[in-house]
C-alpha cells in the first residue's frame, strides 16, 4: 500500500512537472510574441517619424532577431545624404534627433499623460528646431508636452509660455505669456 501511494505521488509530481514546464514554455512564447509585436509597432513608428525630423531614413534593428532577449537594439540611421551611421559617430544634433524620433515612436505606441523636455533643442540648428517644434505639435494631439527651451522657433510654436527671469540675487520673476505676448499674470 505504501509503495502504491509513493508511486502515485511520483506520477502526480511528474505530471505537475511536465505541466509547469509546458506553462513556462508558453510564457516564454507569449513574452517573445508580445516583445516582437511592440518592437514591430515602435519600429514602424520610428521609420515614419525619423524622416520628418532628419530628412533621412532610420530603423530599429535587433542584434539577434531569432532570440531578441540575447541581443540589443541598434539604431540604423542615415541623415539627409549621409551613409548609415552608428549613434556614437553622429553629431550632437543628429543624436538628439535620432533619440527624439525613438521617444516619439514609443509615445505613439504607448503614450504617457505628459512629457517634459528640458532643452532638447540645445544642439539643434534653427531649421531642426522648427522640425522638432512641428513634431511636438503633432504629437501633442495625443498628450501634453512641457518644454524648457531658449530657442525662438520652439517658443513661437507653444500654446502657452511661462517666462522665468532672474531679478538680481536669487529673486526670480515668473510670468505667463499668451501667443499675442500679453502678460497673463506676474508674480515675484
Amino acid at each position: 500500500n505504501t509503495l502504491n501511494e509513493l508511486t502515485q505521488r511520483i506520477e502526480t509530481l511528474e505530471k505537475e512537472r511536465i505541466e509547469i514546464l509546458e506553462r513556462m514554455k508558453g510564457y516564454e512564447t507569449n513574452k517573445k510574441e508580445e516583445f516582437l509585436k511592440t518592437y514591430n509597432a515602435v519600429n514602424q513608428n520610428f521609420k515614419d517619424i525619423f524622416p520628418m525630423l532628419s530628412e533621412g531614413e532610420g530603423e530599429l534593428v535587433l542584434e539577434n532577431p531569432n532570440d531578441p532577449f540575447s541581443g540589443g537594439l541598434v539604431f540604423r540611421a542615415s541623415i539627409r545624404d549621409k551613409k548609415n551611421q552608428k549613434l556614437a559617430a553622429m553629431s550632437g544634433g543628429e543624436k538628439t534627433l535620432t533619440a527624439l524620433a525613438f521617444v516619439f515612436a514609443v509615445q505613439r505606441y504607448l503614450p504617457a499623460p505628459f512629457y517634459a523636455f528640458d532643452e532638447v533643442d540645445m544642439h539643434l540648428d534653427g531649421p531642426n528646431v522648427e522640425k522638432l517644434a512641428k513634431m511636438i505639435n503633432i504629437q501633442a494631439k495625443q498628450t501634453q508636452f512641457i518644454v524648457v527651451s531658449l530657442r525662438k522657433p520652439m517658443i513661437d510654436s507653444a500654446d502657452r509660455m511661462i517666462g522665468v527671469t532672474q531679478k538680481g540675487r536669487g529673486v526670480t520673476k515668473i510670468s505667463g505669456v499668451g501667443l499675442k505676448e500679453e502678460v497673463l499674470q506676474g508674480q515675484e
